[in-house]
């Protein structure tokens, strides 16, 4: 498989396979913690902290997937009853916005995970760093950004198309 063919799956899957695995970590781990619970009469410390910790990461994740997907909640009814022309140019200027504040919040979570780091902080239960449960926003915000930067290049070659036919 060559390096091409890697990155086109990539691009076209990557989301969806990590999002599809925290959801099955977040139900087999309730799934446990309720058979746990209910038949030994016994709980694990550590399964509500992982579940929520799968949460946060499919939270994150699912920005950049539903961007891709073009199907980010959003208000378009003033959008829709614009000429085209104006639509268009206020979609473009919508998507550079979006960009822009996902990068925004990109470099910024940078430094914030970088403080976290710097503490060695674990979690009380699973006893993991917790840097590695904020790495989570540099990795939504980046596939924010990264599929932003995608939608409006995309959204520019469909309006010149259009243009020029």
């Amino acid at each position: 498989m060559n390096v091409l063919k890697i990155l086109k799956w990539l691009d076209e899957h990557f989301e969806e396979y990590i999002l599809s695995g925290l959801l099955i970590v977040i139900a087999v781990v309730m799934m446990l913690q309720v058979i746990m619970r209910y038949v030994f009469n016994a709980s694990l410390s550590w399964a509500e902290e992982a579940s929520r910790y799968a949460f946060v990461w499919s939270a994150l994740v699912s920005i950049g997937y539903s961007i891709k997907e073009n199907s980010i909640l959003k208000v378009d009814t003033l959008v829709e009853s614009l000429p085209a022309g104006l639509k268009h140019i206020l979609l473009t200027l919508i998507n550079l916005s979006v960009t822009l504040f996902f990068g925004y919040l990109f470099v910024n979570s940078i430094p914030a995970v970088q403080r976290v780091v710097m503490t060695g902080q674990t979690s009380p239960a699973l006893k993991i760093p917790l840097s590695w449960i904020y790495f989570a926003a540099i990795a939504g915000f980046f596939l924010a950004t990264v599929r932003s930067v995608q939608k409006t290049g995309h959204d520019l070659r469909v309006t010149t198309r259009k243009k020029g036919a």
